[in-house]
């Protein structure tokens, strides 16, 4: 088993190198997001030798653009949320990721938008980004809890992604993602096969709110996910 995560891990890196560097290196920013969708998350899900199921994917309206909001303990939580959707998702990340020689390019190339806490000059730049997204009717996505938990429970949400649906007036879609850390485990080099279960929750309002409401809404988007988590 070990071996086999190991040519796993190994599969899973050179792909990564694959889609970054040489399929969509000269391709167009909306190409390369399309691509990342329908190629690099359904084989990067395969890689794993895992599977996607799909719930509640009546509940969003093809016609609207939303901000996608969903728990995080697993990096295959991203493709899981791509191939799930269908949808060409903008994540707002860490600015570790813009760093990172392997996704740095891609994800600046796809219009990702980078939070980083110790820079707010340049995350408020980064959110101006967002701001175009939003008005150009594009869906963002992002973890609430900000970075993978290291324990397997929910962790606390922050509110800037609250802060900032209020702000832009876009409804929330909570999305629970169960089982991720058992098909890609946590230290990442760990994999099991398992079924990975995207459940689409209904869209919050959030319509008419004030930025003072954001702590409101941040607890009913993650008691959403909590109780989803124990079904």
């Amino acid at each position: 088993m070990i071996i086999i995560n190991l040519i796993q891990f190994l599969l899973l890196a050179i792909w990564l190198v694959l889609f970054c560097y040489v399929i969509t290196l000269l391709l167009p920013s909306k190409v390369t997001l399309w691509l990342a969708v329908y190629l690099w998350s359904p084989v990067t899900i395969f890689l794993t030798l895992s599977r996607i199921k799909v719930e509640g994917l009546e509940n969003i309206d093809s016609d609207k653009h939303y901000i996608f909001m969903a728990n995080h303990a697993s990096f295959l939580d991203i493709p899981a949320l791509m191939w799930g959707t269908k949808r060409a998702l903008h994540f707002m990340a860490k600015e570790e990721l813009n760093r990172n020689i392997l996704t740095g390019y891609t994800c600046r190339k796809m219009r990702m938008i980078f939070i980083d806490r110790g820079n707010s000059q340049k995350t408020t730049s980064n959110m101006r980004v967002a701001k175009e997204l939003i008005a150009e009717g594009e869906d963002i996505a992002l973890c609430p809890e900000g970075t993978r938990t290291k324990t397997g429970e929910l962790g606390p949400f922050k509110r800037g992604g609250f802060k900032f649906a209020i702000a832009s007036q876009v409804d929330i879609v909570p999305v629970t993602i169960k089982n991720s850390a058992v098909a890609w485990s946590r230290d990442n080099i760990h994999f099991h096969p398992t079924t990975v279960v995207v459940h689409i929750g209904k869209p919050v309002s959030v319509q008419g709110l004030q930025e003072t409401d954001a702590g409101k809404v941040s607890a009913q988007v993650f008691d959403i996910i909590k109780e989803e988590l124990k079904n």
